[in-house]
């Protein structure tokens, strides 16, 4: 099979296979100090941010509820689809397609305050 034509199926189908098995993997959490993501395809990854130090915390509400939560600055917020191979290098950590969204984005604030008073 031609390499343009897998590529092509990837883009057309596969992408939302690889996004879908990965996100049933994913895991996320918010803690008093940190939010952290774990998940992974083939190997469990894991990323962190201090919330104290996290320079801007972001939110994006879709349909019923979820939405995405992203924990830092990144220029491609919303372009780059966190499925596409490699994207997690350039987008900042975030809590994607998550339940309850808003309810979380205020947590983190609400978090980050806290964290960023006792931090003094």
């Amino acid at each position: 099979m031609p390499v343009f034509l897998m590529v092509g199926l990837y883009m057309l189908f596969g992408r939302f296979l690889v996004d879908r098995a990965a996100r049933c993997r994913t895991h996320y959490y918010l803690t008093t100090q940190r939010a952290v993501i774990e998940g992974g395809l083939l190997r469990t990854n894991g990323r962190s941010v201090n919330l104290a130090a996290a320079p801007e915390i972001r939110f994006r509400g879709r349909r019923r509820g979820r939405g995405t939560v992203q924990f830092g600055l990144t220029g491609m917020f919303g372009i780059m689809p966190p499925s596409w191979p490699g994207a997690s290098q350039f987008l900042a950590p975030a809590f994607h397609a998550i339940e309850d969204a808003e309810r979380i984005y205020n947590l983190a604030l609400k978090t980050q305050r806290e964290a960023q008073a006792q931090r003094g």
